[in-house]
């Protein structure tokens, strides 16, 4: 049975509301398990920022760069949150208005996972318009064209081998190597990485390098009191300006804002873990 819109778990920020839609920042903490749950209404999620390995009715994806997910209503799935959190922009729809936007034909009996590629892509580009106070009807309806373009998009492609190798060493480094080094030491040329690497990520390498700095630096911002010039330096970015910039590209925000608003990125500590209502 369906109940009142905006009840998700983990909201941080209302972005919009209209009728029968809302929209949210979710944020979950790192490192957290959230345990097997139902969701009443049905909702468009848009990765932001982390990582996480969901597990549902569909099996088993993992989300670490654009992406967006769909969950019709009364579908279940669990969480559990990589080491630098999840942010995520959730679209909630009751059913009037997800049936008269997609019509009585659309399929809307089980979840769906976009991961990368140009709908992965277009995702990226809509969180980015949801975080950046566009109008709120514009934003709802650039949402429901983009939900209706995805239902109708080919499944997801098996990734290649060599992309988890880059994103292993973007990882190991957190996002300190540029793009021209990465593809030296994958032995391929940097044009060949960059046309390569956006096909199947939706983002060019450059993007992922940035978006990793911004969530290592969200991290720091939210679990100390660090001077944000330091947190540039230790989240690789050149100087406390570039992260400025970053942070507004990425989030929306600047890492001022950010840290005042204390999201939680971080995560409490292991014992104090919530479960999802």
């Amino acid at each position: 049975m369906a109940e009142e819109l905006g009840k998700i778990h983990d909201v941080a920020e209302e972005l919009a509301r209209g009728a029968g839609a809302i929209a949210n920042l979710t944020v979950l903490g790192a490192e957290r398990r959230v345990p097997a749950h139902v969701h009443a209404n049905a909702y468009l999620a848009l990765h932001v920022l982390g990582d996480y390995r969901e597990r549902g009715d569909d099996g088993e994806a993992v989300i670490a760069g654009p992406a967006a997910m769909f969950f019709p209503a009364g579908s279940a799935h669990e969480m559990t949150i990589g080491p630098q959190g999840l942010a995520t922009v959730i679209v909630e729809f009751e059913s009037a208005r997800l049936r008269s936007t997609l019509g009585p034909a659309a399929d809307l009996g089980g979840c769906r996972h976009w991961i990368g590629g140009d709908v992965g892509r277009r995702a990226s580009r809509l969180a980015r318009a949801w975080l950046s106070g566009a109008p709120d009807e514009r934003r709802f309806a650039m949402t429901e064209t983009f939900l209706k373009q995805a239902l109708g998009a080919p499944p997801h492609r098996q990734a290649p081998a060599w992309l988890a190798d880059v994103e292993g060493l973007v990882d190991a480094e957190r996002g300190a190597s540029g793009v021209a080094d990465l593809a030296q030491r994958c032995g391929v040329s940097r044009p060949w990485l960059v046309r390569a690497y956006r096909t199947w990520r939706g983002e060019g390498l450059g993007e992922a390098l940035r978006r990793r700095r911004v969530a290592a630096a969200a991290i720091l911002l939210d679990g100390g009191d660090l001077p944000l010039a330091e947190v540039a330096a230790q989240a690789g970015f050149c100087d406390q300006s570039h992260m400025n910039r970053a942070f507004r590209r990425v989030v929306g925000r600047t890492p001022a804002a950010v840290r005042a608003a204390g999201l939680g990125l971080a995560g409490p500590k292991a014992s104090a873990l919530s479960a999802c209502p």
